[in-house]
């Protein structure tokens, strides 16, 4: 999934520090990512009244379905090529739909939570 990564657009983290109080930073990349998608799946395990477990089936059955467009912002335009001087890597282009950039693209919490409480089930990814 996409969350932005460029130090100039981070999203803000709120941790909280145990005691009360609590602490503001900017972050990008898997820094922003990571906490955001667990803020989700807390969200969605409390919607839903269980835990959901391994969430990824849901996610894509949710990708491959006409609800897609509401449950994510996909990103059809970027590419992940790094340039370091004097080298450049070329990475992955987005496209529309699942790209190896962005995935399925970012999500769209309001309509994702709800469905995602929908479509995991507790057996899936077991034997993996």
């Amino acid at each position: 999934m996409a969350a932005t990564a460029a130090p100039h657009t981070a999203l803000a983290v709120i941790t909280s520090t145990g005691d009360g109080k609590y602490t503001i930073q900017g972050h990008g990349g898997t820094s922003a990512s990571a906490p955001l998608w667990a803020g989700l799946i807390a969200l969605a395990d409390q919607h839903a009244g269980r835990h959901m477990g391994f969430v990824n089936a849901a996610i894509y059955r949710i990708g491959r379905s006409a609800r897609y467009h509401q449950a994510f912002h996909d990103v059809i335009a970027g590419s992940n090529t790094v340039r370091f001087p004097p080298r450049r890597i070329t990475g992955y282009h987005a496209a529309a739909g699942w790209d190896a950039v962005t995935g399925w693209g970012s999500p769209n919490a309001r309509v994702l939570i709800p469905l995602l409480a929908r479509y995991a089930h507790p057996d899936d990814g077991k034997g993996l």
